[in-house]
């Protein structure tokens, strides 16, 4: 799934930095605007709102 999300990023011009962590990407991303990784209705969106800078990694 999160090279599916990558994917949609790059297809829109949208560039992540190698150097950042999938999980710092998605979640600033979540944060600043959930509907760019249109999954509104998936659980975890839910539970990536509650992290709010915890250190978790996705995998």
């Amino acid at each position: 799934m999160d090279s599916q999300i990558i994917m949609k990023f790059k297809s829109k011009g949208i560039k992540i930095e190698k150097t950042k962590s999938r999980h710092e990407v998605f979640s600033n991303l979540f944060r600043s605007n959930p509907s760019l990784l249109g999954f509104q209705a998936n659980p975890l969106t839910e539970k990536l709102s509650d992290l709010k800078g915890e250190d978790v990694k996705l995998t």
